[in-house]
């Protein structure tokens, strides 16, 4: 099987192991080994490439920033190496389409099994730390479906601007209701939310990202 892989990372010692250990595989080529995201950029709008091994923490333009912008202009695999990653970031890369995360604690074949697990069509969060997370971010997603359910679409959009930390008046002007409309729903929320406050309101909707649209 033929891949044409760039490898991006600040380091150069990194990207130089990470091109000798890449090619060990019969067919695959790194075509560029990039110190930064924005050269990476340039290569991947100047050559085919069909696989992108990318580090998360890098001057100039971060691991996350380039695939925003490389989803626009190609439709290379992408997967991460960093040595560590938050979850926030973790749910970012995959709402990205990043297929594979590896973190440099592993073991050198762990980025060859992610490659061609990736190849095939899969996706690798194989660490423990990351299994961790996902299911974490997975509970948190089960969570948010479920209060998006409960919830009117202007239940929603109340619940919002009062995590935002406006006033019952101002919620009405911003919707075009009275304020003692916004209370009424208010008091649906909390009853549909088991909860009782606008800070139990407002900690809710930080956690789930509920003023995320």
């Amino acid at each position: 099987m033929n891949l044409r892989v760039i490898v991006v990372d600040d380091h150069l010692i990194v990207l130089d192991g990470l091109r000798r250990l890449i090619e060990t595989v019969p067919g695959w080529q790194v075509v560029a080994t990039c110190q930064n995201a924005v050269q990476a950029l340039d290569v991947l709008n100047s050559d085919a490439v069909d696989f992108v091994v990318l580090d998360l923490r890098m001057p100039e333009m971060n691991g996350l920033e380039f695939v925003r912008r490389a989803r626009g202009c190609c439709r290379a695999a992408i997967v991460i190496l960093t040595a560590d990653i938050g979850d926030d970031q973790l749910e970012e890369a995959m709402q990205l389409g990043v297929r594979g995360i590896v973190l440099k604690e592993q073991a050198p074949v762990a980025l060859l099994d992610c490659i061609r697990e990736v190849v095939a069509g899969g996706t690798y969060f194989h660490d423990p730390a990351l299994k961790g997370a996902l299911d974490r971010i997975r509970r948190q997603e089960t969570e948010r479906d479920r209060v998006l359910e409960v919830l009117t679409q202007r239940e929603i959009e109340v619940s919002r601007l009062a995590a935002a930390g406006m006033r019952s008046r101002e919620i009405g002007m911003r919707l075009g209701i009275s304020p003692g409309t916004v209370k009424l729903h208010l008091h649906s929320i909390y009853s549909k939310l088991d909860i009782s406050t606008r800070v139990e309101l407002a900690n809710l909707s930080k956690r789930l990202q509920l003023n995320i649209d």
